[in-house]
């Protein structure tokens, strides 16, 4: 006969060792026929005390080899995450990208990962074509500065109309200038969440291979091309009033959109009082339009991911399991969904970069200080 060793299952034993105790009780509570109660009590509460001290560390184990698993998840799906990341573009394209030289009239959308920059640049784009959605991918007509190379897309050529439009999360110190640049910013709690959402399965994860206090960790240490959402939004806070910078917030956007993309439109050399323009837009430029079956397809970056997923080991046929214009995307407030730890650590990176700068305690508060105009 073959013999097979197998684990025991904690609550098997403990379960085994429960009926042998409440057998010893009932023997000897019969035994002494009631005259010994107390020494059968005695024997109880041991037996119960030991059962409770054996359950107690077969939890504590099982809890302690969850975390260990756990964390060997996040170590493995974090470096992946990391080293596909690392290859999304090659050194050419990034260098190309950023020594190009622009036109003084080119308009830069430029945004941290996860700010906005899909729906800014659609603005951008129906505002110089009149709404025009003759094109496979939004991508195709607005490059992005660094990953164009790669994509085979000339940055010194015409694009479809006036002015060029071009996609970029760049820092002020490496975007190229001579420029004008429309600069979105977003509360970075909500930032983080939504990219937290977005970047793992972007790179092949499933969405628990990595969880938030991880994620936030490696943010902090650079996993991102972009760098840190704080030094990002600071370096273009800086920039604010130059007249070549137009600064947006995200929930502005939100809030308001016809303001908004009444001053694009006036920024970008159009006529701000060309209401039908205006109105074809915020059409275009809707959740309902760009999420919508017939038109969502224009967002889903199909098009970079063709040249993207090979360098990444990935399948170029991949498909997409997160969208750029995505129900419950894009929300106000969505940080209320992080661990209360994890947002305390992105509050505490507000204080030591953005408050010590510019005497903001708070998005809210720097955000205020832009609608006064300071």
């Amino acid at each position: 006969m073959k013999h097979t060793n197998v684990k025991a299952s904690p609550f098997g034993v403990a379960l085994v060792s429960w009926v042998v105790a409440c057998a010893a009780v009932a023997y000897e509570a019969r035994a002494f026929k009631g005259v010994n109660t107390t020494r059968a009590a005695m024997l109880a509460l041991g037996i119960l005390g030991a059962f409770a001290a054996y359950l107690s560390k077969q939890l504590r184990e099982m809890r302690e080899e969850a975390e260990a698993a756990k964390s060997r998840r996040n170590e493995l799906g974090l470096e992946l995450m990391r080293t596909r990341n690392k290859f999304m573009h090659t050194e050419e394209s990034v260098h190309v990208g950023r020594a190009m030289t622009p036109r003084k009239s080119d308009i830069f959308v430029v945004t941290y990962p996860k700010c906005g920059t899909t729906w800014m640049t659609q603005i951008c784009h129906a505002l110089r074509t009149r709404g025009s959605m003759d094109f496979g991918e939004i991508t195709e007509v607005c490059p992005w500065d660094i990953l164009a190379h790669d994509c085979g897309q000339d940055l010194a050529a015409d694009h479809v109309a006036e002015p060029r439009v071009f996609k970029s999360h760049e820092g002020f110190e490496t975007i190229p200038k001579g420029a004008k640049y429309i600069y979105v910013a977003r509360d970075p709690l909500d930032a983080f969440f939504s990219f937290y959402k977005f970047l793992p399965a972007y790179t092949g994860l499933q969405p628990d291979d990595i969880d938030e206090r991880a994620f936030a960790n490696a943010i902090f240490a650079g996993a991102s091309h972009s760098g840190q959402i704080w030094d990002h939004l600071l370096g273009w806070w800086q920039q604010r009033h130059n007249s070549n910078v137009l600064f947006v917030f995200y929930e502005d956007l939100i809030a308001n959109l016809r303001v908004e993309v009444v001053r694009v439109a006036s920024f970008m050399g159009l006529d701000p009082n060309d209401d039908a323009l205006i109105k074809l837009t915020l059409e275009r430029a809707s959740f309902a339009f760009m999420s919508s079956k017939e038109q969502k397809h224009h967002f889903d970056e199909h098009f970079t991911r063709t040249f993207v997923l090979p360098k990444m080991a990935l399948d170029p046929s991949t498909p997409t399991r997160v969208s750029k214009v995505r129900e419950g995307g894009g929300a106000v407030g969505s940080r209320r969904e992080l661990p209360e730890d994890v947002a305390e650590q992105l509050h505490r990176k507000w204080a030591d970069v953005i408050a010590k700068q510019t005497g903001c305690a708070s998005y809210a508060a720097l955000r205020e200080r832009h609608q006064l105009g300071q």
